[in-house]
């Protein structure tokens, strides 16, 4: 059996900023503040929005263990077709959850990039799939973009 550069676990949630979190708009067409702000004491490493008026949103951030953690989420245009828009307190709490507990995991930035570089249609994990509409290869790039030597 094959090892996985990654793991998941619940215990993401105690990291969730819900201080900061709770006060953040909740407007229709993305969600990029709660994304990036999704969890306290991270650096963001890379972030990506396709940009349009539905679509992926995924961030890479690094946690103070010096982890680093990538998740992705789908919005709409409308508070009909996402979910954040209009969203009361229990449905963002729902959703960061959600966010946090399908969040990948990965102990070096090396591995994240191997894990992003390797994604294919026949390998999908979950619903949130790195293969859709190509988010993978986005944050992979976006990483790459970001670094600094």
């Amino acid at each position: 059996m094959e090892d996985k550069l990654y793991y998941q676990t619940d215990k993401l949630q105690s990291l969730i900023d819900w201080k900061n979190i709770m006060k953040m708009e909740r407007w229709a067409g993305g969600h990029d503040e709660q994304m990036k702000g999704l969890f306290k004491d991270v650096e963001v490493i890379a972030h990506w929005n396709d940009g349009d008026y539905q679509g992926q949103v995924a961030s890479c951030v690094k946690l103070p263990t010096n982890e680093y953690v990538i998740y992705n989420d789908f919005y709409g245009s409308c508070s009909g077709c996402d979910a954040w828009g209009g969203a009361c307190d229990d449905d963002v709490r729902t959703m960061c959850i959600g966010l946090a507990n399908s969040a990948f995991i990965f102990k070096s930035l090396e591995d994240v990039k191997v894990f992003l570089s390797t994604q294919t249609s026949e390998n999908k994990e979950s619903h949130f799939d790195w293969t859709w509409d190509n988010i993978g290869e986005n944050l992979l790039d976006s990483i790459n973009n970001n670094l600094i030597d």
